[in-house]
């Protein structure tokens, strides 16, 4: 069973280098390597990006899993730690999954010790045409007054062979107040 969790899972990496906007600091670099997982039933995401913007270093993490039981019932985890942005949270993710790939259900919002019910609608599909993956997800978490959580990711990926890929990554993450929004580009390969 081990064994199975890392089947098929795909490992990108990606490297940005810049000229700081003050040219007083050292340059600006990013970093980014994940580990993800798109089955039907399992999907995880793992991901890590170290990055210095104006002199000061960050590290940011990322891991979502999420599994779907033989009754469409999903299950999840997000913990979202991200220095950078300043964007720190952990929900429990749980509801009912339609066939055409919308999942409805509700979240359960861990932010300093504050424990918040949101309610979260989700939308993910895979397309897959010749050698290239079309991925798309949308997930908005909302108390409905203050407390929002929007996710928005697109990534494409063309398989060079059957095991690595060369991939454009752009995603946006809304947390109430705040806005962080990435543009990778990178390679990967599948173990």
């Amino acid at each position: 069973m081990f064994k199975e969790l890392f089947l098929s899972t795909i490992i990108s990496m990606s490297l940005g280098l810049k000229t700081s906007n003050d040219t007083t600091k050292p340059h600006d670099y990013e970093f980014m390597i994940q580990a993800e997982k798109n089955d039907e039933n399992f999907s995880y995401f793992i991901k890590r990006d170290w990055e210095r913007e104006l002199g000061e270093k960050y590290i940011d993490n990322i891991l979502k899993i999420k599994y779907v039981n033989s009754n469409n019932i999903y299950y999840g985890l997000d913990i979202i730690d991200k220095e950078s942005k300043d964007i720190e949270y952990s929900t429990l993710n749980s509801g009912y999954k339609f066939p055409l790939g919308i999942q409805i259900g509700v979240s359960l919002k861990n932010e300093e010790d504050d424990l918040d019910a949101l309610a979260h609608i989700s939308y993910d599909k895979i397309i897959k045409k010749n050698s290239t993956d079309y991925i798309t997800s949308l997930s908005v978490k909302s108390d409905f007054f203050n407390n929002n959580i929007i996710n928005i990711s697109a990534d494409i990926k063309t398989w060079i062979t059957d095991n690595i890929n060369l991939f454009f990554l752009a995603k946006n993450i809304y947390y109430s107040d705040k806005e962080d929004f990435q543009f990778k580009i990178g390679f990967g390969f599948k173990l």
